[in-house]
């Protein structure tokens, strides 16, 4: 009987020693499973971390080249930029078409004279295929009182409007993707449109011409940091024209010019623009066969739309050949101060602008007035003694032959027989 109380309790003793030994097993195992869980959660953690890491730095870089890359002209880029540096429904006149818009109109100079707030959204050797697309881009933004279209783009032949250089200049500066790409539908040949949806593919080989790629990307760099537009898209060369006397030109309105324009009717009168005006701004040349300008204004009127040729006005501005042009197409600092008189003045009896603006934007637009006298009395200055520098909105923060230096695509005289071309880096004759 003892031997088997004896018996008894030694194997229970050695079933809960053996109980006890498999629950210390089983319990580290379970801890170890527990650390090496959080050995691979950490490993997970910090592959998913060096992957967002790598992914974060190759986005950077890669934005980084194709805007260090993406080389059009510096006025053109500043002009662009500071158009979305304007706070949202503020500018009472929209000035848009090519260059003549930028050098021949100055947006702080009627500021201070009439009291009314514009901008000019230039674009160097814009063909009138794109003026739609500026326009739309412009009514992402703002509601103008008036938009008033400078028609040189319409008035050349049709190689005017395959110039890819120029097509670049605008399309690849939009801001907005989905105007962007309908642009790029409308205007440009289907097997030339993937390099505008991927421009790196084009702009790959500017790495050849590294100093103009740097003068682009400072501009842009500079517009980034910008607040403001002080010089509201003016720009203009510091010399005097060498064009001689008496010279001639020829302007084109042809079938395709007219489509296009009607075309930009048509979407004036479906967004319910109010108040149109195209225009013709005063040229050095004189024009052979005055007729185009009538059938241009025909079209116009036939929509209800106001047309104005100010190339036999400008006796009357006051705007002489040998002063007050700084090439053929644009007027130099003299006469842009004129004509800016003389258009402020006929905006304001025409459309009755009313100068009422709160006074947080009368403030800011006096500032930028005054930052802009600056750079035009410079300008002035430069012009008497025709230094040819070129102002613009990098003028305003930079020294002016530094700021100069930067526009390294000078506006040149507009040639009607001017050819396509393919390349970015390709100078284009005109």
């Amino acid at each position: 009987m003892l031997l088997l109380l004896i018996h008894g309790t030694v194997k229970r003793s050695l079933e809960m020693k053996t109980v006890m030994r498999i629950t210390k097993a089983k319990e580290k195992i379970i801890k170890n499973k527990a650390i090496n869980s959080t050995d691979e959660g950490k490993g997970r953690h910090r592959k998913v971390i060096r992957t967002g890491a790598f992914a974060l730095v190759f986005v950077v870089l890669f934005s980084f080249v194709s805007t260090f890359f993406k080389m059009t002209d510096a006025v053109n880029i500043a002009t662009i930029e500071g158009f979305y540096k304007e706070p949202k429904n503020t500018i009472d006149v929209m000035m848009i078409g090519a260059s003549e818009v930028y050098a021949d109109y100055s947006a702080t100079e009627a500021w201070k004279n009439y009291g009314y707030t514009s901008y000019s959204l230039g674009v160097s050797g814009v063909p009138g295929s794109l003026y739609k697309s500026m326009l739309r881009e412009a009514l992402t933004r703002q509601h103008p009182k008036v938009v008033v279209f400078e028609v040189n783009g319409f008035l050349q032949n049709d190689s005017y409007y395959d110039r890819t250089v120029k097509l670049h200049s605008w399309i690849d500066n939009i801001h907005n993707k989905e105007n962007r790409l309908d642009t790029i539908k409308e205007i440009v040949p289907k097997d030339e449109q993937d390099n505008f949806r991927n421009p790196l593919k084009l702009y790959h080989s500017n790495w050849k011409d590294i100093d103009k790629c740097a003068h682009t990307f400072a501009t842009r760099v500079g517009m980034y940091f910008a607040k403001t537009s002080c010089m509201k898209g003016f720009s203009s060369i510091a010399k005097y024209s060498d064009c001689p006397s008496g010279k001639q030109k020829k302007l084109y309105f042809t079938d395709k010019s007219r489509a296009y324009m009607t075309d930009l009717l048509e979407y004036c009168k479906a967004q319910g623009v109010e108040k149109v005006l195209f225009a013709r701004f005063p040229h050095e040349k004189e024009i052979k066969n005055p007729q185009v300008l009538c059938d241009v204004k025909e079209l116009v009127e036939s929509y209800g739309y106001d047309f104005a040729s100010f190339e036999g006005d400008k006796e009357f501005i006051g705007i002489n050949e040998r002063d007050d042009f700084y090439n053929s197409e644009h007027l130099n600092i003299n006469g842009s101060r004129k004509f800016t008189a003389f258009m402020g003045k006929y905006l304001s009896d025409n459309y009755r602008l009313n100068a009422d603006h709160s006074p947080e934007l009368q403030s800011a637009w006096g500032e930028c007035a005054r930052r802009a006298d600056k750079v035009i009395s410079a300008c002035a200055k430069d012009t008497d003694l025709s230094l040819g520098n070129h102002y613009f909105e990098m003028s305003v923060y930079l020294p002016y032959n530094f700021s100069s230096s930067l526009a390294t695509n000078k506006v040149a005289d507009t040639n009607n027989d001017a050819k396509p071309v393919n390349e970015l880096n390709t100078p284009v004759k005109k």
